[in-house]
């Protein structure tokens, strides 16, 4: 079924998941399928929860139509992602998707208070819950289309990279635990006075608010500014280092601006004696093949260093021994040498672990500075600290 309405929907561009258009027609397929089901389910579940009184099934009713209002988001959301970039956000509308999945969010998380609150009253003024074997097979036949649902759109948020379709399936699969709960509770609360249909209500409320809040911090990490991706930061530093000339790269960082729609900037470092020239055209170079293999647009900074100085790699190996004995995490990097008279000025920067406080950074600074002077007296270190990036 997944691939049929795959087929008849996106037709021959099903596998052009790298255009935004076609991503867009995905999210829209998606979110129709999931508009059609969960309007379904509601008014199943609505239907069962009157007929039985069961506060439980009529909070499960009640989810599902906020899932239907969460695909009908997800729609809106993926219409604007796929806006071209303008005046106002020359790097286009990606984001919206994360707003999108923050907003089905928050929706989640008020519908599990309010029935978090009826449920509790339910326990304090029990009233009785019919049971009936065709209600029992019409919440059995929900939890197969939830399940259908949660491999549609596993299925489809996979293929384009979603995060939210992602969450749409999580929150299928919770629905199929949540339905199953219900049921459970509406065949125990037959066999005794306790009451069971407000116990179940109140974990199916806690069940649906856990979910709120685990979808609201997968889509404000990328809000936020959360770290680039492990393997995107790794190809991009290969590809740039695969680059005759380049000794090395630091200060990588990648900016998300929507799945698939990253801008990244580093410093490469090359020899201060070569022409200047042909380091530009060599850095044009390395960022287009950093297009072509990972799709993210980058821009590098040349930094000019001196190598094959006996005297410059002896002071810069001194300065790692002394960051080593400190502290064998920190890194260092744009190591210079100012020479006077009498005085040295070594100038470098230190990449700090995030754990290190401003306090903790100025005692490494002046700790730094004891270990070069007691190596040269001449030693004058200039330090400025920073902490990781991504590389």
């Amino acid at each position: 079924m997944t691939e049929l309405l795959i087929r008849r929907f996106l037709g021959d561009d099903r596998d052009r998941t790298s255009d935004a258009r076609v991503r867009e027609r995905y999210g829209i397929l998606s979110g129709c399928v999931g508009l059609f089901c969960n309007f379904l389910l509601f008014a199943a579940k609505l239907i069962i929860g009157f007929a039985t009184g069961a506060i439980s099934v009529a909070a499960d009713a009640v989810n599902n139509l906020s899932d239907g209002l969460s695909s009908f988001i997800s729609i809106v959301g993926f219409k604007l992602t796929g806006r071209a970039p303008d005046e106002q956000h020359p790097f286009g509308y990606g984001r919206t998707e994360y707003i999108a999945g923050l907003i089905v969010s928050l929706i989640i998380c008020v519908v599990g208070v309010q029935f978090l609150q009826t449920s509790f009253t339910r326990i304090l003024h029990p009233e009785p819950v019919a049971f009936s074997v065709v209600s029992a097979v019409v919440l059995l036949l929900t939890m197969l289309v939830k399940l259908w649902m949660g491999s549609f759109n596993r299925t489809v948020g996979t293929r384009i990279d979603s995060p939210t379709l992602l969450a749409a399936m999580q929150d299928s699969i919770n629905d199929v635990v949540t339905t199953g709960v219900v049921l459970i509770g509406m065949v125990a609360g037959q066999f005794t006075t306790l009451p069971v249909d407000g116990v179940v209500g109140v974990l199916v409320a806690l069940f649906i608010i856990w979910a709120g809040i685990g979808i609201a911090r997968d889509t404000l990490s990328p809000l936020i500014g959360q770290a680039a991706d492990p393997e995107i930061a790794q190809a991009i530093a290969d590809t740039v280092l695969q680059s005759p000339g380049i000794l090395g790269i630091h200060d990588l960082i990648v900016h998300n601006y929507g799945v698939g729609k990253s801008l990244a900037s580093l410093h490469a470092e090359v020899p201060d004696t070569a022409d200047i020239v042909a380091v530009h055209e060599l850095i044009d170079e390395a960022e287009r093949a950093v297009w072509e293999q990972t799709g993210v647009y980058t821009v590098i900074h040349m930094d000019p260093v001196r190598v094959g100085d006996p005297r410059i790699d002896a002071m810069r190996e001194t300065t790692l021994n002394v960051l080593a004995k400190i502290d064998p995490e920190l890194t260092m990097h744009d190591f210079r040498v100012v020479e006077g008279e009498r005085r040295i000025n070594l100038i470098f920067d230190v990449v700090a672990p995030f754990g290190y406080s401003e306090e903790k950074k100025e005692d490494l600074k002046t700790r730094i500075q004891i270990g070069l002077k007691a190596r040269d007296k001449r030693y004058c270190p200039v330090i400025t600290m920073e902490h990781k990036m991504t590389l």
